[in-house]
């Protein structure tokens, strides 16, 4: 297992896309989070918390699901999966230690991005950054808990890779989170307002609309962050099925 590890490490580090993606993605949260404090300098226009729920903006994470879905994809896109398996012929072992290490990456990603933000804002207008304000987001409204962000961001990802493994296409694995949570599943929603509600039993299920209620404590679902959590573990159930009785 440790030499798995080592491996996926390596070739997760390896790739320039990673390095690029990461930088990618803290630029633009540095930007979405600090930018409006310089530019409106109101006092106690935005809370800690509030700044910190940068991370999951909609435009940095895109950038950041492509790293989730190289795990997978950048193997099948170039044909090392073959070098992989051959190297490490029991594919749980390599399951594991792809998931791991994104486990990882995601964690070290966000908290890498609460780092900078928290050191950008030593530079705006005094007062602007308070524990005492409301804050705002670029996402839905209060600004969510901490380890709630960091939850949804790593089942985000994990969605990502899940998708890849499952189609073995790695611009799906960016595509279909991004359609789903964007365009999809409010489609649906319109769609059953015109059908009188026939369908809530799809529409309260949907994992994006969950994830966002969980997130904003909305109450809008019985259930939102376990529904959310049951479509990233059933995705990632389906992958690992997959991925164990194909072939290379």
């Amino acid at each position: 297992m440790i030499s798995a590890l080592v491996f996926e490490w390596r070739r997760l580090w390896s790739i320039r896309s990673t390095w690029i993606m990461l930088i990618s993605y803290l630029g633009s949260i540095g930007f979405f989070g600090v930018f409006p404090l310089f530019s409106a300098r109101e006092p106690g226009m935005q809370s800690w918390i509030g700044l910190y729920n940068t991370s999951y903006n909609f435009f940095s994470l895109v950038l950041l699901s492509v790293i989730g879905a190289q795990v997978f994809g950048h193997e099948y896109r170039y044909g090392t999966i073959r070098l992989t398996l051959t190297e490490f012929p029991k594919r749980e072992i390599v399951m594991i230690a792809k998931s791991l290490v994104l486990l990882f990456f995601v964690t070290f990603s966000v908290l890498l991005s609460w780092g900078l933000l928290g050191f950008l804002a030593q530079f705006a207008p005094e007062g602007t950054v308070t524990s005492t304000a409301e804050g705002f987001t670029f996402s839905p409204n209060p600004p969510a808990d901490l380890w709630k962000v960091l939850l949804f961001i790593v089942g985000y990802l994990f969605i990502a890779m899940s998708v890849v493994t499952i189609t073995r296409n790695l611009a799906l694995g960016i595509v279909i989170p991004l359609l789903m949570s964007t365009i999809l599943e409010s489609l649906l929603g319109i769609l059953n307002q015109f059908a009188k509600q026939k369908f809530d039993w799809i529409t309260t299920r949907l994992p994006f609309d969950n994830a966002n209620d969980w997130l904003g404590d909305g109450g809008l679902y019985q259930t939102p962050g376990l529904t959310f959590a049951a479509w990233v573990v059933g995705l990632y159930l389906i992958a690992s099925v997959m991925f164990f009785k194909r072939d290379a």
